[in-house]
């Protein structure tokens, strides 16, 4: 039965492993993956953000680009589908989980860019996603 696989992109290289295995999964058993990227502003109270929202979103959308587009040369045939979401990570992949098969993250990511981090949010995702989840290392 065809799936819907939701795979977490941070422009890290263990994101794009996640992806290249969610694609070859996807491959094998049909349906759409959706590859996403989550970005938000953190909050510094008492400090000067140093990049604007509008920065952020651009960094977002070009990790996910060169992520897909180191990819997609080996998974034509997979119907990928990109997706960039203002919001947090935890959060934004727990509601995604709920309408997903399968949900496949990086064991490492960018703590800095999107908070993941394979011990805090790799494992959280694991304790509260609604579908199975699939860490990559």
């Amino acid at each position: 039965m065809p799936q819907t696989v939701v795979v977490g992109v941070d422009g890290s290289e263990e994101s794009v492993h996640a992806l290249r295995w969610a694609a070859d999964h996807v491959r094998q058993v049909g349906g759409i993956l959706h590859a996403v990227t989550i970005w938000h502003q953190p909050v510094q109270f008492g400090y000067h953000l140093t990049s604007t929202d509008a920065e952020l979103q651009k960094q977002g959308q070009e990790a996910l680009d060169s992520a897909l587009a180191s990819v997609k040369p080996d998974f034509q045939s997979v119907d990928i589908r990109p997706k960039l979401i203002r919001g947090q990570v935890i959060d934004e992949f727990v509601k995604l989980s709920k309408q997903a098969d399968l949900l496949v993250v990086g064991d490492k990511g960018h703590g800095a860019f999107t908070g993941m981090l394979v011990g805090s949010v790799a494992v959280k995702i694991v304790h509260h996603a609604a579908c199975p989840v699939t860490v990559v290392r």
